[in-house]
């Protein structure tokens, strides 16, 4: 039954319809005319139910891709295809987070192209249409992954396949995997104390060198020691990361280890004296302190051949202190 208007315009009638009738007139997108009745109508699909009228998960996601204001719906399909007693095996998974990062990536390439300005550059939307649908990597992080890795009848081992999966998929297409999406990984692991696999997931690079994935590594430190060279480790392979590096060390009182990495990477022009024999002074172990002294003089005595230290690095302290520990005489000679 439908309602239309009578002759006067004042009320409405209700008149049957017959679906599909002869006297319809399709116009694309949603637009459907009835010649006879004089009715024009728009349809449009309510997507919930069609979550369970089609089975096949991926034939879901391709038909729902192409439907506008579905992500919710998306979202809503990814999470229960992890939640236990609805869970697709890790194959149609796998495929999933192929198909919406498909979409991903040919969206960020025409984003990329659009901000460069590009004459000459190639819109991969027809003019007209819909903008795709795009679940990025914080929808999933947010929606999808986060809440099903707080279930707990959800198995570790399901979930950190699943993660390393859709993390497969990013790499697939060339998409920057965010740190967030390493971070759930570790803290997965952490949580089920599977350190030895957490271990061989950074020997073999499953999870990408960053630096707050170092910084997280350090913190793991008092449950797992070999966190803390594994971030050393990392941390030397983000070559922009020497700062983050001696800040570590010195964190550790490792201070000789400090100066060999300062020394490795050309920075001891430009080093904090200061920065160096307060840490020193700190430990209280006399020599520690004497051959961190020692090796800042030679470095001013290269640089400007005089050993001491400039008032702008304002050192007197620690002078003084080198003083009374050694005496006057332990100060490296004035050239002549």
């Amino acid at each position: 039954m439908a309602g239309i208007p009578t002759q006067t315009g004042l009320e409405m009638r209700e008149v049957g319809v017959d679906l599909y009738s002869p006297n319809w007139v399709v116009f694309q997108p949603n637009i459907v005319i009835d010649a006879k009745l004089g009715c024009l109508w728009h349809v449009y699909l309510k997507l919930e139910p069609l979550v369970t009228m089609i089975p096949d998960k991926n034939r879901l996601i391709d038909f729902l891709l192409l439907r506008k204001d579905s992500k919710k719906v998306i979202l809503n399909v990814c999470r229960q295809a992890l939640v236990p007693g609805q869970q697709c095996n890790l194959a149609i998974i796998a495929k999933v987070y192929d198909q919406l990062n498909q979409v991903y990536r040919t969206y960020l390439e025409g984003e990329q192209g659009a901000a460069q300005g590009a004459e000459g550059t190639v819109s991969p939307w027809p003019p007209g249409s819909n903008l795709p649908v795009v679940v990025d990597q914080s929808d999933m992080y947010t929606h999808v992954l986060t809440p099903v890795a707080e279930i707990k009848d959800v198995k570790y081992k399901f979930m950190v396949a699943v993660l390393v999966e859709y993390i497969r998929s990013l790499n697939h297409f060339s998409i920057p995997v965010q740190h967030f999406l390493y971070e759930l990984v570790i803290n997965t692991l952490v949580r089920h104390n599977r350190f030895y696999q957490l271990h061989q997931f950074l020997q073999y690079h499953v999870l990408s060198d960053s630096k707050p994935i170092a910084c997280l590594l350090l913190s793991l430190e008092s449950v797992y020691p070999p966190a803390h060279q594994l971030a050393l480790d990392m941390l030397k392979r983000v070559t922009t990361a020497n700062e983050e590096i001696i800040e570590v060390l010195l964190s550790k009182n490792q201070l000789l280890s400090a100066l060999r990495f300062l020394r490795s990477v050309g920075g001891t022009d430009n080093a904090s004296a200061r920065k160096f024999l307060e840490a020193a002074k700190n430990t209280e172990d006399r020599m520690l302190f004497f051959t961190v002294y020692k090796f800042f003089e030679q470095r001013n005595l290269r640089l400007r051949g005089n050993p001491q230290f400039m008032p702008g690095e304002h050192c007197e302290l620690y002078v003084k202190h080198f003083e009374d520990l050694f005496g006057a005489q332990s100060f490296a000679p004035m050239p002549q």
